[in-house]
């Protein structure tokens, strides 16, 4: 059983009462933006279209055509905070509702993926060719062949049917794509010199 106290002191009845407008006035406020925001979001995304249709310029110009105080330093106009709202305004716009993503990403899916069914390729050797054939397939730039390596590397792979003990299966993988990786960067290095 909890006791709610009814009773206060008049030192904290003086304090909540001289804190309770103010409290409500912000309150108030802020529900008033974030309804102006959502109000203004649809206007401000139209209304960058527009200007990168006629201009073909970069969205920080169109925000600098709007408030020529952010700066033309990329490390300067990251932090101002017109570029902020302007970024919060295309958010509301692209996800009303700020869902947040459940899930992996596409690209740890993909790494989970590879990562568990390399098992089934056989030997090691056959499991660097498998990746060496799916890596390729991909033709995509060097980084973001490294980047799904990496992923691959890290993710844990799923237990399928008819594959060799999880543990066993995640250490041969780990193990073939680290050395896939050395022999990459290998290849790398003789072909530079």
């Amino acid at each position: 059983m909890s006791m709610t106290r009814t009773v206060y002191s008049e030192k904290l009845k003086e304090a909540l009462a001289e804190l309770r407008p103010a409290f409500k006035d912000v309150g108030q406020s802020l529900a008033a933006l974030t309804q102006k925001r959502r109000d203004l979001a649809p206007q401000f995304h139209k209304t960058w279209l527009l200007w990168r249709r006629e201009t073909r310029r970069t969205q920080i110009a169109f925000i600098q055509a709007l408030d020529p105080s952010v700066p033309a330093d990329r490390k300067l106009y990251r932090d101002h905070p017109s570029v902020r709202a302007a970024q919060y305004m295309l958010q509301l716009v692209e996800n009303p509702d700020q869902k947040k993503r459940k899930g992996l990403t596409p690209l740890s899916m993909l790494a989970v993926t590879i990562k568990s069914f390399l098992p089934l390729c056989g030997s090691q050797k056959d499991q660097k060719d498998a990746l060496q054939v799916l890596i390729a397939a991909t033709r995509w730039r060097e980084a973001d062949q490294s980047k799904l390596l990496t992923a691959i590397r890290r993710a844990k792979p799923v237990a399928l049917p008819k594959v060799p003990r999880l543990v066993e299966a995640a250490k041969a993988a780990k193990a073939v794509v680290l050395a896939f990786e050395r022999e990459r960067e290998q290849d790398a290095i003789a072909r530079s010199a």
